[in-house]
């Protein structure tokens, strides 16, 4: 079974790039794990701090599992500076 976490999230205002970058590190980290085969991150044309990316996954319990590895990273907790807030995960199956 797949599932996929659809993510909202803002960077703060000048902080695009950078915001990009802690994002594109979590699709590495994400990619190179068995239960994950796929990320994929858009950015909106008219708002460039606005992302939404969408994981796909073996189960929601293997995401969170993820996301409690990311929050456990010092490093990782530091570049969530670069967002207005925690982001809005939703999750769905495919039909």
């Amino acid at each position: 079974m797949n599932v996929f976490a659809i993510v909202n999230i803002e960077a703060k205002k000048g902080r695009s790039a950078e915001a990009l970058k802690v994002i594109k590190r979590s699709q590495e980290h994400c990619l190179s794990l068995d239960n994950c085969s796929g990320f994929d991150i858009y950015q909106n044309q008219k708002n460039i701090h606005r992302f939404h990316f969408v994981e796909r996954w073996t189960s929601v319990e293997e995401h969170t599992e993820f996301l409690s590895g990311l929050m456990s990273d010092p490093n990782f907790i530091a570049s969530l500076d670069a967002f207005t807030s925690a982001p809005d995960i939703e999750y769905f199956d495919l039909k």
